[in-house]
């Protein structure tokens, strides 16, 4: 897309993921000045290294543990000191949490809440304050398919948890777009990572249509047979955070290969 954002201060959360991964590539290239953050420093720091080998861009690695709203606070000023500004924030954390409806505990679906819907809310509060000050700013949240139209039931839990963040994601939009801040999500299909394969695994352990009938009505197959690469998706994060999407704010766009078959 060339250099749309060049000079932008972005933020990363969730950089060590598949998606997290692509889209800090993709932000460099763009010319950002990106501040990846997840809760593995090692990966982070390999993640970074590998970024600066590769381009000439601004890069730091910043380790957080995204579920302490202390920390995310600490993070966000520590940010904004060294830069002077927060321009865009991208979320794109999850947690693994996949079952049988009925073997999941209240536990599990609080873990999955804890470490996406209310990161994202986090760290959206967290830098809004800095966003509404300068007038500026960009959000995309990542969600996923299923937070509109569920797909495979042995992850209830996380779709629930991006129905909650759809909800946010156009909510925020409408707060605070006369701010000069832009909220949109991006709700990927299918993709190449090794969470996408843990799904399929786990749904497959519940065992075919006859001996789990509630397999049958989820619809799994995206219209285009592919599964998107992490790159795929991180282009599309680019898009809304680029002024070429300047006229879109509190959209869920679909990269789901049209397997959403509902307006």
């Amino acid at each position: 897309m060339g250099q749309d954002l060049k000079g932008k201060i972005a933020w990363l959360v969730g950089a060590s993921g598949a998606i997290g991964k692509a889209v800090a590539g993709a932000l460099i290239r763009e010319g950002a000045t990106v501040v990846l953050s997840s809760r593995t420093p090692a990966s982070l720091e390999a993640i970074a290294l590998d970024l600066k080998k590769s381009s000439a861009g601004t890069v730091t690695a910043l380790p957080l543990d995204a579920t302490d709203q202390g920390q995310v606070e600490t993070a966000a000023r520590e940010i904004h000191q060294k830069f002077g500004r927060i321009d865009l924030l991208i979320n794109t954390t999850s947690l693994s949490k996949f079952g049988d409806f009925l073997q999941l505990t209240d536990e599990d679906w609080l873990a999955v809440y804890q470490n996406k819907l209310f990161v994202y809310l986090r760290t959206i509060r967290a830098v809004l304050p800095y966003m509404i000050k300068q007038e500026y700013g960009r959000i995309v949240n990542v969600s996923g398919r299923g937070g509109h139209q569920p797909t495979l039931p042995v992850h209830l839990p996380g779709m629930s948890a991006n129905a909650a963040i759809n909800l946010l994601t156009k909510g925020l939009a409408n707060m605070y777009g006369r701010s000069g801040i832009r909220v949109n999500a991006v709700a990927p299909g299918p993709v190449v990572s090794p969470r996408y394969e843990a799904i399929l695994s786990t749904n497959e352990s519940l065992g075919n249509e006859a001996s789990h009938p509630a397999i049958s009505t989820f619809n799994t197959a995206p219209v285009i047979n592919e599964r998107a690469a992490p790159d795929e998706i991180a282009d599309v994060v680019v898009f809304l955070l680029s002024d070429r999407s300047r006229v879109m704010t509190g959209t869920i766009l679909q990269a789901d290969g049209g397997s959403t078959a509902s307006l």
